[in-house]
Formats: C-alpha cells, structure tokens, sequence
C-alpha cells in the first residue's frame, strides 16, 4: 500500500469516496425500475437506514454521552426538517429527487465524525486507523445506494447521481484531518456528530422514503422489505 494511503487525510478521503461511490455507482445503475419493485427498493433502504440509526450511530452517541447524543439527535431532525423547506421550492424532479437529496446531506453529516473516528484511529496506531477506514467504507455502500436509487428514479443522469454520491463522501476526509489536528477530539463533539448523523437519517426516512415508496406501490410484499432492511442493518451493525 502506497504511502499516501497510509496518511490518515488521504485514507479518509477514499474511504468515504469508496464506500458512497460503489453504493451509487449501484444505486445509478440500477436506473429507474417499475413503481412496485422500486417501492420495495426504498422501503428496504429505509429500513438500511434506521436500522444504522437505531443500532450503530445512537446507541454509540449515546454510550458516549447521553444529553450531548440527545441534542445531536434534535439538532439533526431540525437541520433535515430546515433542508426541506430550502429545497422543497428549488429541486426538479419532485419527491423522488428531493428525498435523494436529503439523503445526501444525511449521508454527508453522518460521514464527518467517521472521518473523525479514522483521524482518532491514527492518533493512538496507524493500524487501527487502517482497520476502521475498512470497516467505514463497507458500511458506507447502502448509504450511496440510499442516495442514488431516488435521484436515478426522478430522471437524473448517472454522471450526476454519482457526483453527487462522491461529494458526500468527502467529508469523511475533512473528519479525519480535524481528528489529526486534534490528535483525539472532545469525546462531546463526536457524540454530538453521531447523534446528529442519527437524527438527521430517521427524519429522512419518515419524511421522504417511506411515505414515497407509499405513494408508489403500497403492496404487502413492498411493505416487508422495511422490516427485511431493518433485519439485515442491524445484522450488518453486528458484523462491520
């Protein structure tokens, strides 16, 4: 492995172009299936979702510090709930293109304290730095892909879709320049991070994926695929 790799900025940065690329890249070329088949894509990505939510990125607030965790988590269904009046004049392509949208600024929001994480990873051994830039980029993927199915499915073009998985990925790069630069920030901010990062996906996801997927198709087989994507996020939460 090169050395730039071995640099924590650098590391950072591809993990998280990496991780949101190769689930966009998925995502865009998946295309724009039919309503029924395309309901139970998203309702399996919200599942994906909350289950990130609900069993990595809150739990781990939390662990770390309740109350700071608890205001990540209302600071993060405000700034969606913000996002959503800004955008809900200015995006093209309706709900499917403004719920993708969303997506990736959730995504954006909850890659900077991984980026921070990898920053810490490298302030205590460059191996444990390298070992969660793994584990970072392949929980990443179902993000990408929770971003690019409803952009592709709203008519956007796959160039696109995937600049836009890409740059949501960049802040995992400038997360892991501030934990070198902190060489291990305050146990606080990250809390605050990740329940932001939280917060900020379950509004997604009760806002825009699941009453969208609704507004398609509302078949029982689409329905399951919410508790199918809760299942495997919270069996991939256990594993990665």
């Amino acid at each position: 492995m090169g050395w730039w790799l071995k640099h924590p900025i650098w590391w950072g940065s591809v993990v998280g172009l990496l991780g949101t690329g190769l689930g966009g890249l998925l995502g865009a070329l998946w295309g724009a299936p039919r309503p029924r088949r395309l309901a139970g894509l998203m309702n399996g990505v919200a599942g994906l979702m909350i289950a990130v939510s609900c069993f990595d990125l809150l739990p781990e607030a939390y662990g770390i510090s309740a109350p700071w965790g608890l205001a990540g988590l209302a600071l993060g269904v405000l700034a969606m709930l913000g996002a959503d009046l800004l955008t809900r004049r200015r995006v093209r392509g309706g709900r499917m293109a403004q719920a993708g949208l969303l997506v990736g600024l959730g995504i954006a929001l909850h890659n900077l304290p991984e980026g921070l994480a990898i920053g810490s990873g490298f302030a205590d051994t460059p191996a444990l730095g390298l070992t969660l830039g793994v584990l970072i980029a392949l929980h990443d993927v179902p993000e990408g892909l929770a971003l690019a199915v409803p952009l592709r499915a709203s008519g956007m073009r796959m160039g696109r879709v995937m600049a836009l998985a890409l740059a949501s990925g960049l802040p995992t790069g400038l997360g892991a320049a501030l934990g070198v630069a902190a060489g291990g920030v305050s146990r606080q901010m990250i809390a605050l991070c990740l329940g932001l990062a939280g917060g900020a996906m379950l509004q997604v996801t009760a806002q825009e994926m699941i009453p969208g997927a609704g507004a398609l198709y509302t078949g029982w087989d689409a329905n399951l695929m919410l508790a199918v994507g809760v299942g495997v996020g919270s069996l991939v939460t256990l594993l990665v």
